[in-house]
């Protein structure tokens, strides 16, 4: 999936589906929502008065979306979903990204092949921007789903920017990180997998050092120890440019994926590059992340999404 950045008006976009940010009430009020019901026409209202007579009868839950008419939109559907108002005592990121999930899971049962987004919660909900942006950015790049582009449409530059920064900070995108795998040689390739291959349950032992008194009143932290084959295969990733820089931390909060690798086998190849990262780049903290990865299999599912990817996808 594509993500693209346009800084203007989300009620313009020929997409097939706008997300609206909507209140619970879906009786459209100010801002996006307040835009979309202008421009789209009394249609839309009609569908979202059904909905509550129905099966929204108090409304909305924040979170949650749902999908009606675009009426005069130049789009097919206009999907709504209803962010949560910013708290300062209160993490509430959750309830954000749900909102983007869920706008992509009702774009995937419409059918729908490019979809237009706002800055969810960034306006009179006060959701500071660059933090929505970095939910919205992370939340959309990490989904399941087959929409081929996800549209951010930013009406002020301040929110544009912010976009940009989190866009940049997201790292590169799934095609762009498959192009970098597919530019490496052969021989890298199959040298990682004769080393899976011969992965022993020996190869797979952790053992920890350090935890000692190093002086007086100084104890040494204690630090995971790998095995060569084990250290090798580390190797070989980064020079395959399986580990690459993007914002890792972000992207494995709430993501099925992490740590234990949950429906990597059906993910993208960039997937397993991501997954990878997180692994190895979380070591520099030496709180065994990469043997936690070892133990659960993880790592190995790693190995196993590149080799399938590398006999049955790669461009020849």
């Amino acid at each position: 999936m594509r993500i693209t950045l346009v800084h203007g008006d989300i009620t313009e976009q020929p997409v097939d589906a706008v997300v609206n940010a909507a209140n619970s009430s879906l009786m459209g009020g100010g801002g996006v929502d307040g835009a979309i019901h202008r421009r789209g026409g009394p249609a839309i209202l009609e569908e979202c008065r059904t909905l509550r007579s129905s099966r929204y009868g108090e409304g909305l839950p924040v979170g949650q979306a749902v999908a009606t008419t675009a009426g005069d939109l130049p789009a097919r559907w206009v999907i709504h979903t209803v962010g949560p108002v910013h708290s300062r005592a209160e993490d509430r990121s959750h309830l954000l990204a749900s909102c983007y999930r869920e706008a992509l899971r009702v774009a995937d049962e419409l059918g729908a092949a490019t979809v237009a987004l706002p800055a969810v919660s960034a306006g009179v909900y006060g959701w500071p921007s660059d933090d929505a942006a970095r939910v919205a950015v992370t939340t959309v790049r990490a989904a399941r789903t087959r929409v081929a582009e996800a549209r951010f449409v930013l009406f002020t530059a301040d929110v544009y920017a912010a976009f940009e920064r989190a866009l940049l900070a997201a790292g590169p995108s799934d095609e762009e990180i498959a192009a970098r795998l597919a530019a490496q040689p052969g021989e890298r390739w199959r040298e990682l997998f004769a080393l899976a291959d011969a992965l022993t349950p020996a190869d797979l032992e952790v053992t920890w050092r350090g935890g000692q008194e190093a002086g007086p009143g100084v104890t040494q932290a204690p630090y995971p120890v790998y095995g060569d084959a084990v250290e090798r295969i580390l190797g070989l990733l980064g020079e395959l440019g399986v580990v690459v820089v993007f914002g890792w931390p972000d992207w494995v909060r709430g993501n099925p994926l992490w740590p234990g690798g949950r429906g990597l086998e059906d993910a993208p190849v960039a997937d397993a590059a991501r997954l990878a990262t997180a692994i190895v780049r979380g070591e520099r903290f030496g709180d065994g992340t990469i043997g936690h990865a070892l133990e659960t299999g993880t790592l190995q599912a790693v190995l196993r999404r590149l080799r399938r990817w590398h006999d049955e996808e790669r461009p020849r």
